[in-house]
């Protein structure tokens, strides 16, 4: 009996060493885990790898979710990738730091990135418009321009619901006052009058781009028919993907009106899974133009600071072009997400860098815009 007694307890002791080895083995292989990653995550910042540095950061948070050092770092790497990515030729990291602070709800940070994501385009002549396509794109002809800066991304919900809040101004109409729909900070602001989008930009010590400005940001040096080439890839682009789907002689007849059903799709963002809605900027890194601009077709249709003239080219000046009468309506430029009529075909033309068109609506829901400087 004392034999099997003493048995027991050397067991016993047996077991609370193996134990307590268990435990140290982790606590070590922890302490190795969280060295690696702090050295990972110190090595890719110092090289200006911020995805890598911020995915490392929150591993080691996933570690120890307490540690403030971590969560200090952290927050240090955000404030560094901010100042430097935005603007950069390096689009994926740019929108990986974008999409990181939107999931977060940090509106503050996305807004100032976007703000200072703007693209120099440098002085020099570029082909503007068509001979072959529509008579308001008439002629073709060289256009010089002073150097400038255009932002890669359309302005955001993010970003107005800054400007409303110092402005007074109204909110677009698919928001509750001053706040924009749930998840929907990262997408185009629509529904923006020309007068409010001119007034925004001036608000933040922009402008908005000339015709010439915007359709040279799109076409680059190579005068591309598309943002990304001459060839319609309609995939490239954040485009209504269902012809006919909002077409009122298919859907419910005459006298339908499809606007509703747009601001329905903004007020309620679809799943991700979907084809209907808008994206967040960016969203679309094969469909950037040659500059690096993004969304110039898709996405939001773009005001821009001119009055459309429906005669063409043949008056205006070919020294940084801009038509200023007659007073009937403002350019917009870009093709949209929501196509209304559902045609394939015009989707396609009005996804060109020289398409044109105009408005007199002063909230439709297709209609966003961006600043220049």
């Amino acid at each position: 009996m004392k034999t099997r007694k003493t048995l027991l307890v050397w067991g016993l002791v047996l077991m609370a060493v193996l134990a307590s080895f268990f435990l140290l083995g982790r606590e070590i292989s922890g302490e190795l885990a969280h060295i690696r990653l702090n050295r990972t995550a110190e090595a890719a910042a110092a090289a200006g790898q911020w995805p890598e540095a911020l995915a490392s950061y929150r591993s080691l948070l996933e570690l120890n979710p307490k540690d403030q050092r971590v969560s200090q770092s952290l927050e240090q790497i955000l404030d560094q990738a901010v100042q430097v990515l935005p603007g950069g030729d390096d689009i994926s990291a740019e929108v990986y730091i974008l999409r990181w602070l939107s999931g977060a709800g940090d509106w503050f940070r996305f807004s100032g990135a976007l703000d200072r994501s703007m693209v120099r385009i440098p002085a020099g002549s570029f082909w503007m418009g068509s001979d072959i396509d529509r008579p308001d794109e008439r002629p073709l002809h060289q256009v010089a321009l002073d150097s400038y800066a255009i932002d890669r991304y359309e302005v955001t919900n993010a970003q107005y619901q800054r400007y409303l809040a110092a402005t007074g101004r109204p909110p677009p109409p698919f928001w509750e006052g001053l706040q924009f729909p749930q998840a929907q900070g990262d997408a185009p602001v629509v529904g923006v009058s020309w007068e409010d989008a001119d007034a925004y930009c001036a608000w933040a010590g922009k402008r908005l781009p000339t015709e010439a400005e915007w359709e040279n940001a799109c076409r680059g040096p190579d005068s591309r028919l598309f943002p990304w080439g001459n060839a319609w890839e309609p995939a490239r682009a954040n485009l209504d993907p269902s012809p006919g789907l909002f077409n009122p002689t298919t859907q419910a007849g005459p006298g339908f009106d499809p606007w509703p059903q747009a601001w329905d799709l903004l007020r309620n963002r679809p799943a991700a899974s979907t084809d209907q809605g808008l994206r967040p900027v960016g969203s679309y890194l094969d469909g950037a133009s040659p500059f690096l601009v993004m969304d110039m077709g898709g996405n939001a249709s773009e005001w821009v600071a001119d009055w459309y003239n429906w005669a063409g080219y043949q008056i205006l000046p070919h020294q940084n072009s801009l038509s200023q009468a007659p007073p009937w309506g403002h350019v917009l430029r870009g093709s949209a997400w929501y196509d209304p009529l559902g045609n394939p075909d015009l989707k396609m033309e009005q996804s060109r860098c020289s398409a044109r068109a105009s408005s007199h609506n002063q909230t439709d829901p297709r209609i966003g815009f961006r600043c220049a400087r």
